[in-house]
């Protein structure tokens, strides 16, 4: 079978072998935990090299007094949902202490590749040569993890936290989260707002809560869409853990409505894949993929490493200047914002007025429990992280799990006091809300 050893491709000297089959004299042969366990001891009596296959619900612990009889140690990966085998792999090298070769196979994913390597994951079996191209480019396109592992490369959080502590004493002048407005705009921003139409939007919201702040989320949307902003409104995802509730009634309501996502090239890959799966289980014919612009990234941020140093300099170029492009088509914008959430959410209105444009909240006042019943009631999938503790996720560097006992967005800008990316912030001048509704 061929492997990926060190980025390459590699021939496998080892022989597997079923259950049920007869083992070559003298060659190193690889058998699963269920073989191990009922001819043990007729396999100690060979003089040959000796491996071991674990499927995904077989810890290495069943056979930690035995690791070091074996040369090698494949863990199996059945789906990209079924992270078990990272967590043995970790293991295998923390607590077992093995040094054997340990290996992959199974369901894996490019940016998967990284991670299994820093894990002390030696080889993965591979069906084809495209992907040892695959591994080459994954190694060299991630240079921040999120996660901790058996190596010892910081994890994004801890490495944030490190460069502002080291920056503070020797740079009085630095501040995480000093504003970004001391920063020009790019020459292609679209202009702001006049006060003509942040007058027009203010009286919109005003007729409008009167008229529609009583309605369900998706009659309000329905209208919303199907009548006061006719092809003239967009709804933003960010296709986290609770965006397929909206999703899903965009998608019976309008399956073409322009869905705007800002792809920050910061996010994790769990999102990307979850973006997609969604989009094709809804049937969502218009879903707009916004990145940064790759200028502004080089003059700003060409080392990729600004949230560590300026958070709000990277949240501006990174999300809140490609959503003013995205947006300068329409009138109005759906979010998935919800009061529950906390802290300047709390008092969060059904409709309000930002910059000129109506923005509608269907979701403001509905419950954590509530929007449970909804993905139980309609089948909707989780979002991956979901159940790993991230329960409010944005850019990977910038985001932790959420310990128990915890406001849901306590794993957003962990360390610091910022709590909102800058799309929802908004001069009071030319904001109008009703947080009764």
């Amino acid at each position: 079978m061929p492997l990926i050893r060190g980025g390459n491709l590699a021939e496998d000297q080892w022989v597997h072998r079923a259950d049920d089959e007869p083992l070559p004299d003298g060659e190193p042969v690889i058998v699963s935990l269920d073989r191990w366990k009922r001819d043990r001891e007729t396999l100690l009596t060979r003089n040959a090299p000796l491996g071991l296959r674990l499927k995904s619900d077989q810890a290495p612990s069943q056979v930690a007094g035995d690791l070091d009889r074996f040369g090698v140690v494949a863990l199996e990966f059945p789906t990209f949902k079924d992270g078990r085998a990272f967590s043995y792999a970790k293991l295998l090298r923390d607590r077992h202490h093995y040094r054997g070769e340990v290996r992959a196979f199974g369901h894996i994913l490019r940016d998967q590749y990284l991670y299994l390597d820093r894990l002390g994951v030696d080889t993965i079996e591979v069906k084809d040569a495209r992907q040892a191209d695959e591994w080459k480019t994954a190694m060299g396109e991630y240079s921040v993890f999120y996660q901790p592992a058996a190596d010892a490369r910081r994890p994004a959080m801890n490495l944030r936290r490190k460069v502002a502590e080291a920056l503070k004493p020797s740079r009085p002048d630095f501040e995480d989260l000093a504003p970004a407005g001391d920063v020009p705009p790019p020459k292609d921003a679209p202009p702001k707002a006049t006060p003509a139409r942040i007058a027009a939007a203010d009286a919109k919201v005003r007729t409008f809560s009167h008229k529609y702040g009583h309605l369900s989320a998706p009659k309000l949307m329905a209208a919303m869409i199907g009548t006061e902003f006719i092809g003239n409104i967009a709804l933003v995802s960010s296709f986290g853990t609770e965006a397929a509730v909206l999703l899903h009634m965009v998608s019976e309501i309008a399956p073409d409505l322009p869905v705007v996502f800002l792809d920050t090239q910061k996010l994790f890959g769990e999102t990307l894949r979850y973006r997609d799966q969604l989009v094709g289980q809804l049937g969502l014919t218009d879903v707009q993929t916004v990145r940064p612009d790759p200028e502004r990234l080089k003059a700003l941020d060409p080392k990729g490493m600004l949230f560590s140093s300026r958070a709000n300099l990277c949240c501006q170029i990174r999300k809140v200047e490609p959503l003013d492009r995205a947006l300068a088509p329409y009138d109005a914008w759906i979010t998935g914002r919800k009061r529950y959430q906390g802290r300047r959410r709390a008092v969060l209105p059904v409709i309000e007025a930002a910059e000129g444009r109506v923005k509608i909240n269907p979701l403001a006042g509905w419950s954590k429990d509530l929007l449970d019943e909804y993905f139980t009631e309609h089948g909707l999938p989780r979002h991956p992280l979901e159940a790993d503790g991230y329960l409010s996720i944005g850019c990977m560097p910038c985001t932790d799990r959420v310990r128990p006992g915890e406001d849901v967005r306590a794993g957003r800008w962990r360390g610091t006091d910022k709590d909102e990316c800058g799309i929802h912030e908004t001069p009071a001048a030319q904001s109008l809300t009703s947080s009764g509704l």
